[in-house]
């Protein structure tokens, strides 16, 4: 540390990075140095005396430059005595609140859940457990300026409107996630930007009504110089923990309540933000008017839905995602399907409708939504005392977590790597390949034939599951971290 304050060790040979190196499950520690504010930040696993929770919690202490005189300054003990915490200082949001303010309340109502809705789930929830890591230390996405908050919050928004290309190229996905990979996509600039059709207004939190109200503001700021837009603006309101909707009219602006999107559990469970952000971008939760510019389209040629089929499985995947937006009459297709997946059918909804996992067709009110983690169950599935008696339903998972736990706990640095060692995550997604049963799984290890370890136990790789790569997900031709194989259902081997 001395020679890097006195300019004596050469930085030629440093591997530059866009923002500083979580610290991972397979790291001990990992030193910040900052020359600039003269401070040290030492990060580390560490566990509380009487903790009978399973693993360690990421612990952080911060040190002067001016108060390191010896190595055993820089020890656990010394470190937890007279560093300073930096996690102490960061504000995490509280979700699921009522926002009480002037504006009036808008509730979006979704209907049952869609194959591509299932598939949004879990790539959502695998897409937290690949970047844990980065999302655990809260120090790195503090606020809406760091590149690390934008680049999450574009992902969140590519997956919620299934916005990205799916490439068969294996080669592209480097697996494992190591301490050189860092999320590497290209986000926008701005902290408010619009995205299909939607404002997007990025927000360091949503805890108060004030912090609504200045981000309403915001958008009121760009709206207010566009025309043509029809009637009213959708905007999304997003602070990475949490997240809102509000709608813009005229003469008022309507608001949703607030719902939390990075939870504890986000690794092994969807977030009820993510499940509504999902229909709110992909199907007609809002009703659209008279005056909306969907109900104004008119076309003077009938395109066949047989050829409007070729079209998707022909265009390449970066032009299809570009298609689908030219047109209210090509979206509404593009999302009834699912997209770049022309040969894979959903066999079973066990996320989006966990009661059967069966997505039922049938006349009048088939099934209802839990109003606090908003997932779908068929009003058949649920034991009669569960039925909803009243307007508001809550789910008896949800019920027995707010006797428990009371409302949300706030959502600490580390906490979704210490809740996936203890909660087992969801099996592989089960689907239809040409009329065979699949199961696509998450990739998170390199094929079996470049791990040489393997061989070991076994020579020629005969017994052991071959955790090939058959479909990577990319971010603008970017590698969002995600790849997933088939694998065969009786297949006993995690990939």
């Amino acid at each position: 540390m001395k020679n890097f304050q006195d300019g004596i060790t050469n930085l030629d040979r440093a591997v530059l990075i866009p923002f500083q190196l979580p610290l991972r499950q397979n790291l001990d520690y990992v030193y910040t140095l900052d020359l600039d504010s003269a401070h040290l930040t030492v990060s580390f696993w560490y566990r509380e005396e009487g903790d009978e929770d399973p693993g360690v919690l990421l612990s952080m202490r911060r040190l002067g430059l001016d108060s390191i005189y010896k190595s055993s300054d820089l020890s656990i003990r010394a470190l937890l005595q007279d560093g300073s915490n930096p996690l102490l200082d960061i504000s995490a949001g509280r979700g699921m609140s009522q926002t009480e303010m002037e504006h009036e309340p808008w509730e979006i109502m979704t209907g049952q859940p869609s194959s591509l809705n299932e598939l949004q789930c879990r790539m959502f929830m695998d897409f937290v457990y690949q970047w844990r890591f980065f999302i655990d230390d809260h120090t790195i996405w503090q606020y809406p300026s760091s590149t690390l908050f934008r680049r999450l919050c574009i992902a969140f928004l590519r997956l919620a409107a299934w916005d990205f290309e799916i490439s068969t190229d294996s080669k592209i996905a480097k697996l494992p996630l190591g301490a050189e990979s860092f999320p590497g996509w290209d986000s926008p600039p701005t902290e408010v930007y619009w995205f299909h059709g939607s404002l997007v207004v990025l927000c360091e939190d949503l805890d108060t009504p004030l912090s609504i109200s200045v981000a309403v503001s915001r958008a009121r700021q760009l709206i207010g110089r566009l025309e043509g837009r029809g009637n009213k603006v959708n905007c999304i309101l997003l602070s990475l923990v949490d997240i809102a909707f509000i709608q813009v009219l005229a003469d008022k602006i309507q608001c949703s309540r607030i719902f939390p999107l990075l939870t504890r559990s986000s690794a092994t469970e969807c977030s009820a933000g993510f499940r509504v952000l999902s229909c709110f971008l992909t199907a007609p939760c809002v009703k659209r008017g008279e005056n909306n510019l969907s109900a104004r389209e008119v076309s003077s040629v009938a395109v066949p839905t047989e050829v409007l089929r070729m079209v998707l499985n022909t265009v390449t995947p970066y032009d299809i995602v570009s298609f689908a937006q030219a047109s209210f009459l090509v979206e509404e297709w593009y999302y009834s399907s699912l997209p770049q997946l022309p040969n894979i059918a959903i066999y079973c909804l066990d996320v989006a409708i966990p009661c059967c996992g069966r997505r039922k067709i049938s006349r009048g009110k088939e099934g209802v939504r839990c109003s606090r983690c908003y997932v779908w169950r068929h009003l058949e599935c649920l034991d009669p005392s569960e039925r909803p008696q009243e307007e508001w339903y809550i789910c008896s998972k949800c019920r027995f977590s707010i006797e428990q736990a009371g409302a949300r706990p706030r959502l600490m640095p580390g906490a979704i790597g210490r809740t996936n060692r203890r909660e087992n995550r969801p099996d592989g997604c089960r689907v239809m390949v040409w009329k065979q049963e699949k199961v696509l799984q998450l990739r998170i290890s390199a094929p079996a034939f470049m791990r040489p370890e393997l061989r070991l136990k076994d020579h020629d790789l005969s017994s052991t599951q071959p955790n090939q790569t058959d479909y990577v997900v990319l971010f603008n031709r970017s590698w969002s971290g995600l790849a997933f194989g088939l694998d065969d259902v009786d297949s006993k081997a995690k990939a």
